[in-house]
């Protein structure tokens, strides 16, 4: 075997080797979404941080009826996440996240560790006349 031959062999295995580890990578879910499912337009204000200083993110949105906003994970905390040196939970984050949602005066506070493959739900509603801010579902 030539030296061409050697490196395209080393490619090939180096490249299979890649595609059959992202076989047991987990998806990479935004950090959440936020659902406006009222007949009305919202302001949202919306707010993540956590407890070792590694992330912090605060916006302001504006959501029509049956709009969507969806907020991804930044790659940097993607590959800070990844560690397979750690004993357990290769995947998650090493410090626990504040999830922080407000409309019209309505709160909603969630406190987790988050993971590449977490993903928090959220959906602005008026139920009997009352507008509400419900978790709707985590998605691990």
């Amino acid at each position: 075997m030539d030296r061409k031959e050697k490196k395209i062999a080393i490619l090939f295995i180096i490249l299979l080797l890649l595609k059959t580890s992202f076989l047991f990578f987990p998806s990479i879910e935004p950090f959440y979404t936020i659902t406006n499912t009222d007949q009305y337009a919202h302001e949202v204000t919306t707010s993540i941080s956590s407890e070792n200083g590694e992330y912090s993110w605060q916006r302001y949105y504006e959501i029509g009826p049956g709009d969507t906003i969806e907020v991804k994970k930044p790659l940097r905390l993607v590959v800070k996440w990844v560690n397979p040196f750690r004993e357990a939970d290769i995947f998650y984050s090493s410090s626990d996240y504040d999830y922080f949602i407000a409309s019209k005066g309505k709160e909603h506070y969630i406190h987790t560790q988050p993971a590449i493959s977490t993903c928090m739900f959220f959906e602005l509603h008026t139920e009997s006349e009352e507008f509400e801010i419900e978790h709707v579902g985590t998605h691990h």
